[in-house]
C-alpha cells in the first residue's frame, strides 16, 4: 500500500432493516494516520455503517475494501487480522481479568495465535499499555476501572492485534471534559504513528 492508499474504503453501502433504510448508498475513505468522524443522531445508521466495515453485519449493496482489495466478504476475525477493530461502547473485556491479561489474552482466542510464553505475552500487554498512557496497576481486575481506564485497556488491546484502523464508538459518552482531552490527546499520537480512526459521535463539537 502506497502512503495516499486508502487504508478502507467503502463504497455505495446499503442496509435495509424490516423495510427501513438504515443506510444508502454511503461512501467514505480513510487513509493510514487519517481521523474520520461520523456524527449523526442516534439511530442513524453510525452503528450499522461500522458493523458492515467491521463484518459483524453483511451489506445489501455495496463494497468494503481494505489495502484495495475487497473484503466485504469477509469474517470478523478476518478483518480483524488484516488490522482492522472496532472498540465498542460496552469495550468488551473480561471483568474477572486483569488489565493486562485483558490485552494479551484475547490475541489468541480471537485471532488463533498462540503465545507460549505467558510472561512475554504479558510483558507486550504492558508495552502496549503504557504506550497510551495507562499508567495504573495493570494487575487489578479490570470490573474494578473507571471507564476511562477500560477504554485504555481497550485500546491496547487492539494496539496488540496490530491494528491498523481502530473504530471508536461512542468513546467519549462517560468521560469527564479531563478524560475526553486525554483520549484525543491519545488519538492523535497514534495517527502520527500511521494508524487510521473512525471516531463515531452524536456530539456535533467533538
Amino acid at each position: 500500500m502506497t502512503a495516499d492508499a486508502d487504508l478502507l474504503r467503502v463504497t455505495g453501502i446499503s442496509k435495509t432493516y424490516d423495510g427501513v433504510h438504515a443506510l444508502s448508498g454511503v461512501s467514505l475513505e480513510v487513509k493510514a494516520g487519517e481521523i474520520l468522524t461520523l456524527v449523526g443522531e442516534n439511530g442513524s445508521g453510525k452503528s450499522t455503517l461500522i458493523k458492515i466495515i467491521a463484518g459483524v453485519e453483511t451489506p445489501d449493496a455495496g463494497s468494503v475494501f481494505i489495502d484495495g482489495q475487497d473484503w466485504t466478504a469477509a469474517s470478523p476475525i478476518e478483518r480483524i487480522e488484516a488490522g482492522v477493530q472496532i472498540i465498542y461502547q460496552d469495550f468488551a473485556l473480561f471483568p474477572n481479568l486483569s488489565a493486562a491479561e485483558n490485552v494479551w489474552l484475547p490475541q489468541q482466542q480471537h485471532t488463533g495465535r498462540r503465545i507460549v510464553d505467558r510472561s512475554a505475552g504479558l510483558a507486550a500487554a504492558r508495552k502496549a499499555l503504557d504506550s497510551v498512557g495507562a499508567h495504573f496497576d495493570l494487575d487489578r481486575m479490570v470490573e474494578t476501572l473507571p471507564v476511562a481506564q477500560k477504554q485504555l485497556v481497550a485500546i491496547a488491546r487492539a494496539l496488540v492485534h496490530d491494528a491498523r484502523l481502530l473504530i471508536m464508538d461512542e468513546p467519549t459518552t462517560a468521560l469527564t471534559h479531563r478524560e475526553v482531552e486525554q483520549l484525543f490527546a491519545i488519538i492523535r499520537r497514534l495517527s502520527a504513528r500511521g494508524i487510521g480512526f473512525i471516531f463515531v459521535s452524536h456530539k456535533l463539537r467533538e
